[in-house]
């Protein structure tokens, strides 16, 4: 068993536990940081293969590639210290009362070893920004050898009355940590650990571990009116974890599913935007979709959508599903370019019109497919930055490419490249999804990206930036100031994007020259 100190997050978490301890009281790692520590221990593959693209894939490795800053492990200690006896042990360090009615204080605490992690240009991006002088009296490092973490302390509890069916109506403390553990949503987060790394276990949770079973504590039906967003919960588990959701508990899903209208649709849209980026998503998508439906109708109105289309192997519900399964993501663009394979033909059963032989069409279903996605988008309140996105993805999922190199420089400069990459990628998705996709198109989408690829390389000319000359240039030829300036620039720029102009500006000054003297004549 290694030492969990060897993890800078726990380290910071073990000197508040010995502090609370050494106050005369009980405290415990528990929930997720514990889950998937002993997940780690049962199993020796790679943080990648246990996890698929959870962020602990990265945050519990010893391996340093794949540790970022940014992957830091939420740490969650329970305690037998009421809120009043927290603060006056940590009397002195950087509090945050998060939900102190409720037994939660927030600690930021020091962890020692290692720079803290910093971005491009060497800023220091430690947790919490900068606190104050006296944070713990273990971290006797300077500010460059210590990393802040957020560590969330809560007090032993039991909890009564959800009528929000999210948030209890009162919380009593106790002395028990069995108490407190049984509260707990699943019995895989109801474990608890000790700063030594040992384990607490009373309700079997070690075995629904080892099994990847996701168990409810208690009864199922209890634990989801209590607090339903645990049924998105669950499914993010299946998702991302792997885990195989025990028979009871699947069963008390479907029954309280429609309690999902009754949470805060950014909590729901919250879960459900890390639910499509899980390895097993597919799986989680197509087998929990009625539950899914009460908050998404338009996802469950593609259910068993027959297309009626000789190019199409499954129905709508199933293709997009392939599709969110085929993407090529990145980290930083895989929640949405999941969401927006899961939504592509959303608009399908609003469009659909059969012809004389009873094939089906969907004639502008992409229009309307980003229609219904930025109803989608504003009813969650999804962040704008992602709505846009994944909307436009939608909505040119089904555009042409061709391998002609002045088409693909007038649209990366109409979406700029990356997007269209990721428009290429949702593209490729799509068709293969179709599960009839020929081996000869997909050779003629490598040869599309090689061709985008070598047009960035060669740094080629297909936006004004990049253009040879600029309307300062223009106006010390003799141009008037005014909307002129730049329809001669556009000029320019589309001619260098044919081909009919070299990018170079004597070549340019010349062209623009010719066409003011026309004009002027």
């Amino acid at each position: 068993m290694r030492d969990i100190r060897s993890i800078y997050e726990f380290r910071a978490g073990c000197t508040a536990v010995r502090m609370l301890k050494a106050a005369g009281h009980k405290a415990y790692f528990v929930g997720g940081c514990v889950r998937d520590e002993m997940t780690r221990r049962m199993s020796r593959p790679s943080a990648e293969d246990i996890f698929g693209s959870c962020r602990y894939a990265r945050a519990l490795t010893d391996e340093p590639h794949l540790r970022g800053s940014s992957n830091m492990i939420d740490i969650d200690i329970t305690t037998s210290a009421t809120p009043e006896e927290m603060m006056r042990i940590f009397h002195g360090m950087k509090i945050i009362k998060t939900g102190i009615k409720h037994g939660t204080i927030t600690l930021i605490a020091e962890a020692d070893g290692g720079d803290a992690p910093q971005n491009e240009s060497g800023a220091d991006q430690r947790t919490g920004g900068q606190a104050g002088s006296e944070i713990l009296a273990e971290c006797g490092e300077s500010d460059k050898s210590v990393r802040m973490v957020p560590l969330e302390i809560t007090t032993y509890r039991t909890e009564s009355g959800y009528s929000d069916c999210r948030h209890p109506d009162s919380v009593g403390f106790t002395r028990s940590l069995e108490e407190d553990l049984k509260r707990r949503d699943f019995t895989v987060n109801a474990l608890a650990m000790d700063e030594n790394g040992s384990i607490t276990d009373i309700l079997g949770a070690s075995e629904d571990l080892r099994n990847r079973v996701l168990r409810a504590v208690g009864d199922p039906d209890e634990r989801f009116r209590e607090d339903a967003l645990r049924i998105m919960r669950a499914m993010r588990f299946a998702s991302v974890l792997g885990f195989r959701i025990e028979e009871k508990t699947e069963a008390a899903m479907f029954r309280n599913g429609g309690l999902l209208k009754k949470l805060s649709v950014e909590r729901v849209f919250s879960e459900f935007r890390k639910l499509v980026t899980g390895k097993y998503a597919p799986n989680v998508v197509r087998r929990y979709i009625d539950v899914l439906g009460e908050v998404f109708p338009e996802l469950y109105a593609m259910k068993g959508f027959d297309q009626r289309n000789k190019y199409h192997k499954y129905d709508v519900l199933e293709h997009c599903i392939h599709a969110m399964e085929a993407v090529k993501t990145t980290p930083e663009n895989r929640e949405y370019m999941k969401t927006a394979a899961l939504f592509h033909d959303i608009g399908k059963p609003l469009t659909y019109s059969p012809d004389d032989t009873g094939r089906g069409h969907f004639f502008g279903h992409a229009a309307k497919g980003a229609e219904v996605t930025a109803e989608i988008m504003k009813r969650f309140r999804v962040d704008k930055a992602f709505a846009d996105r994944v909307v436009l993805l939608v909505k040119y999922h089904d555009m042409l490419f061709e391998s002609d190199e002045r088409l693909l420089k007038k649209w990366m400069r109409k979406f700029t490249p990356e997007v269209l990459f990721e428009i290429l990628a949702i593209k490729f998705a799509d068709n293969l999804a179709t599960g009839n996709m020929t081996e000869a198109l997909k050779v003629k989408f490598s040869e599309i990206e090689m061709m985008m690829r070598g047009i960035l390389e060669q740094e080629q000319c297909f936006s004004l930036k990049a253009l040879a000359v600029g309307g300062s240039d223009l106006l010390a030829a003799g141009m008037e100031p005014g909307p002129a300036v730049g329809a001669m620039l556009e000029v320019l720029l589309e001619k260098v994007t044919d081909g009919e102009l070299e990018n170079s500006k004597d070549v340019l000054m010349t062209e623009a020259e010719r066409i003011m003297s026309a004009n002027h004549g």
